[in-house]
């Protein structure tokens, strides 16, 4: 117990800012609001920092600058370019495009590890890579509001769970446990939302 009390001290700052703004974007992101890529954004920059210099996973440093990106496209794309748009409707991806999805991401993540191998120095290589192939996806699935993000995401961040907590990223892996919760959240609100326009 001492030594998850000091673990737990040891939290830098950088982890904890990108915590608290990583739980006000689920929370926006849950409940359909656009503000949400604000937060996502800020939570990124800290993320990056603390995963590449910190806990030592340089492919989900990689990660978060594309979130960094895509925070802008999403808030972007999410309003459609300003007022005069409408904004893009909840949908569903379908069956047999997740299913190639799956097995295109898992290709991918495969063939990106065999590529990498040497070239950097990180812990836990081949899921680092896996949950960043797959984020990325389902990063696109929700900026373009999709409602199966939200099952990619509850795997993610359970898988997540685990890696962070392997690496000392505490906070991180409790952040991944609340995602998890609040993706089946945001699965049954985008379904209920879509239910009742259609």
């Amino acid at each position: 117990m001492d030594a998850f009390i000091a673990d737990f001290h040891a939290i830098s700052v950088y982890q904890w800012l990108a915590t608290v703004f990583s739980l006000v974007y689920i929370f926006y992101a849950v409940k359909n609001h656009s503000i949400c890529f604000v937060f996502g954004l800020l939570s990124a920059v800290f993320w990056a920092y603390e995963s590449y210099f910190l806990l030592n996973l340089k492919f989900d440093s990689f990660l978060q600058v594309f979130y960094i990106i895509m925070s802008i496209y999403g808030l972007y794309v999410w309003l459609r370019g300003g007022e005069n748009r409408s904004e893009r409707a909840i949908s569903f991806f379908g069956l047999k495009p997740n299913a190639l999805i799956v097995l295109l991401g898992l290709a991918l993540s495969y063939a990106l590890y065999t590529w990498t191998q040497g070239i950097f120095d990180t812990d836990k290589a081949f899921i680092d890579l896996l949950t960043t192939v797959f984020s990325i996806i389902a990063t696109f699935l929700l900026i373009h509001r999709y409602i199966d993000n939200w099952i990619y995401w509850i795997v993610i961040d359970l898988i997540y769970v685990y890696l962070y907590w392997g690496q000392g990223g505490f906070l991180f892996a409790m952040i991944m446990m609340i995602y998890s919760i609040m993706a089946i959240k945001g699965y049954k609100n985008w379904k209920k939302i879509y239910l009742d326009t259609v």
